[in-house]
């Protein structure tokens, strides 16, 4: 992350024209936070420090690259969360796509006489980075899908590897591409078809040569089969016998090598040879990797939906094979982050790699993460260890930070979700054995009591509530009404017996319990609908309990805050005049520390307030936009809470705080922070003055502090 903290957005300077820029610029440098005063508030730009909040992968690494002939170059690629380099000194995977606007990637290339030459297929086109990553510039505007299907397969960029100006784009839709001026200009090539899944993987062949680059090059088109050209990229044509459907290709001592849906092939020039493993026929394999001091030496991996799925390594060109992860040929696994279930391993297996400057490193990337082993050719067990370090792509759902005991809880997408005792070690465990976690509440005057909502699948099949007495360090299991699912769980902020249940739906009626979620009852007068929710993807976050008030709920629904006295039993519209109704994310809580006060978060329709429980609302006209909001601990000598939202203020959208309830704002993201995994959820330390999560769709929780 980026923390350069002088920037100012020109419409602020604007403001000041009676100052000189010169004399602006030396006050802002010299105080770093001064405010500056606008038509709507008060803005200053506040030192941020900017970092993850370790997890430890958990999300889908779709490809590796790894440069041949310069050490500590290698690159991952994920399909919701960015692209990551390697920092060889510290051990770890550092983002390089921060300052984008799109990090779903769908492929990548290295250029072999360019060490710092990264090329990447983003969603809206190809970038090229000339500094391993920490700029970039767009070359190709076309169509990728990095989250979508066949994302593991590839790579669908190449650039040639006798020289730097020829590269070349496989597109999802629109054929393939060639550029003869390192991307500054690209041409299509009318000969190879789009194919009705893209092409997926392109390889060149320095074995001939045409004009100064290489003369054969292959392009990979899943469902259609490999086009060939041997005119140096100018003209192809179909590859007689080729793999109807290839996922990796791999060109070594001239020849080629396939993983496919059905088996592992190799062409040699003038015919084709089976040489998939015994025992593993009619298997889909999309890792392959060839070491490149000996050709003989191969790697292949299956792919599937499951776990552990078969590893092979053969050292006489795929004559013979054997399975790394059998009894036979048992493997040992070192995980760094200890709540990674034990079955983890190569599971969804996109692709391998050799490091071809380090003989036996191999590399493979998975559904969760990365797995290295330093001697793929051991006789005995074959060692390997997870590098995560950094790699931090979760989807998050929602997040949760009490007034004490625990910092933060997560809820995320496919591994639930976390209690983060500390925000820089890997968490001990998950926080519940379930898919999905969407929605976590906690009771504000006794915060050890804690209650949650998961399910085992994204459209909410198996909706679970489970409640804790021991801020989740152990769980019992409760139950729901019949028949309902998804929605949002709310724990009276004076006892915890006391929940509202918002069911999932359009149609989605308000239950309570007085007896922790063992028995349910209607409520009378409550809206439906108020979390309209089809997945667990929703940003419905309509229920909030009073923080002073013993069993008083508030639900926001189209521009009315409804209110229940009584735990959740009846409840009655407070406001007669409607305010406007959400746009799209919608966050209401309840101001910690003062009764009656709850603010509504509209996203593109600004931020309300109201301090008498409803019956009247102030718009906080700061903010022309409030996509995500949050209470944090306040600042010291005071107890008033400060509020963060992600939001717009005098036409710049960014991460703000406010320490005076929101009539004055500091921008807090340094000016550079855009999110561009997109910001999903928010919570303020409620135990540390001026520290915020950010929860994101693809790059785990971050986290910002003074």
């Amino acid at each position: 992350m980026k923390t350069s903290i002088w920037l100012l957005a020109i419409g602020m300077v604007t403001l000041y024209c009676t100052t000189s820029c010169k004399k602006l610029q030396e006050k802002v440098a010299r105080e770093g936070a001064s405010k500056l005063a606008t038509s709507a508030g008060a803005l200053s730009m506040l030192s941020y420090n900017w970092g993850n909040v370790a997890i430890g992968g958990g999300g889908y690494v779709t490809g590796i690259a790894i440069h041949p002939t310069t050490s500590n170059r290698m690159y991952i690629r994920t399909d919701v969360g960015g692209a990551y380099r390697w920092d060889g000194t510290n051990q770890r995977w550092v983002p390089m796509l921060e300052q984008l606007t799109t990090i779903r990637v769908d492929g990548m290339a290295l250029d072999a006489n360019a060490p710092d030459r990264v090329y990447l297929a983003l969603n809206d086109g190809v970038y090229r980075s000339d500094d391993r990553g920490g700029t970039w510039a767009k070359v190709f505007s076309t169509t990728f899908d990095g989250n979508g299907d066949l994302r593991w397969a590839g790579e669908c960029l190449a650039v040639d590897s006798l020289t730097s100006t020829v590269v070349y784009a496989g597109t999802r839709t629109d054929g393939l591409y060639r550029s003869t001026n390192t991307g500054s200009s690209w041409t299509k090539i009318a000969t190879v078809p789009a194919g009705t899944k893209g092409v997926r993987t392109v390889v060149t062949d320095p074995s001939t040569t045409v004009s100064g680059r290489s003369g054969i090059v292959y392009a990979g088109i899943p469902g259609t089969g490999i086009y060939r050209s041997t005119d140096g990229g100018t003209t192809f044509s179909a590859l007689s016998g080729a793999p109807v459907s290839p996922n990796r290709m791999v060109v070594a001592g001239g020849k080629l090598y396939v993983a496919h849906t059905t088996g592992v092939t190799v062409w040699n020039g003038s015919a084709w040879t089976d040489i998939t493993p015994a025992g593993g026929a009619n298997k889909n394999y999309c890792g392959l990797a060839i070491e490149a001091y000996d050709y003989q030496k191969i790697a292949v991996c299956q792919r599937y939906s499951t776990f552990n799925n078969p590893l092979y390594r053969s050292s006489d060109g795929g004559v013979n094979w054997q399975q790394m992860n059998t009894g036979s040929l048992p493997i040992t696994k070192t995980k760094q982050a200890p709540w990674w279930p034990n079955t983890w391993f190569s599971s969804a297996t996109a692709s391998l790699a050799f490091d071809p400057l380090h003989h036996g490193d191999l590399y493979y990337t998975d559904w969760f993460g990365v797995w290295y082993t330093s001697n793929a050719w051991a006789a005995s067990s074959v060692a390997w260890e997870t590098r995560i370090k950094g790699d931090e792509e979760t989807v998050v759902l929602t997040l949760a930070s009490p007034p004490g005991g625990v910092r933060l809880y997560s809820g995320v997408a496919d591994v639930f979700g976390f209690r983060h005792d500390s925000i820089t070690e890997y968490p001990t465990s998950g926080l519940y054995n379930i898919n999905e976690g969407f929605s976590i509440s906690y009771c504000e005057s006794s915060p050890a009591n804690i209650a949650i909502l998961g399910s085992s699948g994204n459209d909410g099949t198996g909706t679970i509530l489970a409640t804790s007495t021991n801020n989740g360090a152990t769980w019992t299991a409760r139950t729901l009404p019949a028949g309902v699912k998804l929605g949002r769980i709310c724990i009276s902020s004076n006892d915890p017996d006391k929940m509202v249940y918002i069911a999932g739906g359009s149609t989605g009626t308000v239950y309570y319990t007085t007896d922790r979620g063992n028995s349910w009852s209607s409520a009378t007068g409550a809206p439906t609908g108020a979390v309209n929710a089809i997945d667990v993807w929703s940003k419905d976050f309509s229920i909030t309990a009073d923080c002073v008030t013993p069993n008083k709920f508030y639900i926001y629904k189209t521009g009315y805050l409804y209110a229940s006295t009584d735990g959740g039993a009846t409840w009655a519209a407070q406001n007669a005049t409607a305010i406007p109704n959400k746009a799209s994310y919608l966050f209401v809580a309840a101001r910690p520390g003062t009764a009656n006060e709850v603010w509504v978060s509209l996203d593109g329709n600004g931020l309300y307030k109201t301090t008498n429980g409803g019956t009247t609302f102030s718009k906080v006209t700061a903010l022309s936009t409030s996509t995500a909001f949050a209470w944090g601990a306040p600042p010291g000598g005071s107890t008033t809470p400060t509020v963060f939202s992600y939001g717009t203020l005098s036409g710049v959208k960014g991460m703000y705080r406010s320490t005076d309830l929101g009539a004055t704002w500091d921008q807090i993201d340094n000016g550079t922070e855009v999110f561009p995994a997109g910001v999903k959820g928010l919570a303020g330390d409620r135990q540390v003055f001026g520290r915020v999560y950010v929860g994101t769709g693809g790059r785990g929780v971050l986290y910002g502090q003074p």
